[in-house]
């Protein structure tokens, strides 16, 4: 709801000239029908509260000052008997309501001007919105992110700006604000006029009695941006950009929990690469960093999207020491784990590379432990496991996968 004085005060001219009006019409009233006693001599507030609105405090007193006149002018007319009292009392009452009307009107003006200032310079995206999901108002800060103009965010429901993929917990967040519920830290992105998405952090309110909800948004799109970039460096290892030894203990836990818990089947393969000291200390640390990329490019492109992998292929593979990967397969048997560590001992051994402008062969050995939901064990078993397997391969030349000690002996041989 809005105050007259607010209403009053939007329109300074129309308010004097409706002053200029009421002060003539209340004294000729009071020339007619000098039978209606000092009730219309005190009709003289409604013009002087009209002055003080437009014109402050000083424009108030004046009107006072001209309404004393006009009152006094009429006793003096005709001639009717006032006392000193009555003269006093309509002085004060003219002037205290002219100048704490003026006074007041001032002050709202001032606030205005600040909010007004406040809302055009905010950093901070700044909006109010009716309660059909329109915005009202949007500051030029709204402007400056998103590129359209105030008319265009104006003129469409805001949700057309919401990205498609968060409309409609975006509509489900905005719909329980008017039962009370402000939002505070509410996040979701925004489609600026290029297409490129914002996310926005948003505080709002209601207020029922303007029936507004009042908003500000922060753009935190760079920010959303270093938090993900900070997940991933502590998720994957810096030199590789695979998974590090972290989080793949994390996946495999989580893994061996469903293998318990609904009975399906997986396999861990510990891979080493073979030779690696002697690619160090023959080309360089340079080098060995080369073939290590490289080994992780290969085991990767060759474990992503396989029918018999997880459905997760990104958290299959990490690099868990120095020269050392593994891959998690989920939902596999025995006889699937071990077709693909030789799919990925061929790979590795047809792979052409060249670091520091020499060639590298590449080699690998492959342990594999296989786990399901019958038999307990616990991730350092499996590496355990998958270790004595792999040192199998080493065993006899390398270049080879094997599963673990009591199964299957390597398929595969060349020295290491």
């Amino acid at each position: 709801m809005r105050y007259p004085t607010e209403i009053l005060a939007e329109h300074p001219r129309l308010t004097l000239a409706c002053a200029a009006v009421l002060f003539p019409a209340v004294f000729a009233l009071r020339l007619i029908a000098p039978e209606a006693g000092d009730g219309v001599t005190f009709l003289y507030v409604l013009p002087i509260v009209f002055v003080a609105v437009a014109s402050g405090a000083n424009g108030g007193l004046m009107a006072a000052g001209f309404a004393y006149y006009l009152s006094t002018a009429w006793v003096l007319i005709e001639d009717v008997p006032v006392s000193v009292l009555g003269f006093l009392i309509r002085a004060i009452v003219f002037g205290l309501v002219g100048l704490l009307v003026g006074r007041f009107a001032t002050q709202l003006r001032r606030l205005e001007a600040e909010s007004a200032r406040h809302f055009e310079l905010s950093l901070d995206m700044i909006c109010t919105a009716d309660l059909k999901g329109c915005l009202t108002t949007a500051n030029p800060s709204f402007v400056r992110t998103l590129g359209y103009t105030e008319e265009e965010l104006l003129s469409r429901p805001f949700v057309d700006f919401v990205h498609p993929d968060d409309r409609e917990r975006t509509e489900a967040e905005a719909a329980a604000i008017p039962e009370g519920d402000g939002t505070i830290q509410f996040q979701n992105r925004w489609l600026d006029k290029q297409g490129e998405v914002h996310w926005l952090e948003w505080s709002s309110a209601m207020f029922p009695e303007q029936g507004l909800i009042y908003a500000v948004a922060r753009d935190v799109t760079e920010r959303k941006a270093l938090e993900h970039e900070l997940e991933r460096l502590s998720q994957h290892d810096p030199l590789t950009g695979v998974y590090n030894r972290r989080r793949f203990d994390e996946e495999l836990n989580m893994r061996i929990l469903e293998a318990r818990r609904h009975g399906r089947g997986g396999a861990l393969l510990l891979i080493d690469l073979d030779r690696f000291k002697l690619i160090n200390d023959e080309l360089g640390h340079a080098a060995g960093d080369c073939a290590l990329c490289e080994v992780a490019r290969v085991l990767d492109e060759n474990t992503r999207g396989a029918d018999s992998v997880a459905r997760d292929s990104e958290g299959l593979l990490a690099r868990v020491g120095g020269d050392e990967f593994a891959v998690l397969l989920a939902d596999v048997v025995p006889d699937d784990a071990a077709k693909v560590g030789e799919r990925l001992v061929a790979a590795l051994e047809a792979t052409d590379l060249r670091c520091e402008g020499r060639p590298v062969r590449l080699a690998i050995s492959v342990g594999i432990a296989g786990f399901n939901g019958r038999e307990p064990v616990d991730a350092d078993e499996l590496f355990a496991r998958a270790d004595r397997a792999m040192y199998l391969v080493k065993a006899v030349g390398g270049n080879g996968a094997a599963a673990e000690p009591d199964a299957e002996r390597p398929s595969r041989g060349q020295p290491a």
